[in-house]
């Protein structure tokens, strides 16, 4: 994995992390969904010690559903109503994220969901 020295590189590996994990989930491959989840953690982990995880709230309305349920669910500790909006706006959709998304509020809105 490329090592993450900027924001630029963060964001990059956010987006791309983010895209083939819904990918994987969508196609039930744990193994890439899992490699692609942990290269997820680096890249938001990296933001959060740059206090710039603010950054992820220009992906909220992204093309890219994973993208846009990684952003959300990331900012939920942060920037809780906007988290929220998008991850309702899913979970009341008919997409096959739909579950994960209710999912997601439901053990955040009962204090489960650690971030």
């Amino acid at each position: 994995m490329t090592k993450i020295r900027d924001k630029v590189t963060a964001l990059n590996i956010f987006v791309e992390s983010a895209t083939r994990h819904a990918e994987a989930t969508k196609q039930g491959d744990y193994i890439a969904g899992n490699k692609n989840y942990e290269s997820l953690i680096k890249a938001v982990t990296y933001l959060k010690e740059q206090n710039i995880i603010v950054e992820l709230l220009d992906y909220l309305e992204h093309e890219n559903i994973g993208i846009r349920l990684a952003a959300a669910t990331f900012l939920l500790k942060t920037h809780e109503k906007e988290g929220i909006k998008v991850l309702e706006e899913v979970a009341n959709s008919s997409d096959f994220f739909s579950f994960i998304a209710e999912t997601t509020l439901n053990e955040w809105k009962n204090g489960n969901l650690k971030i």
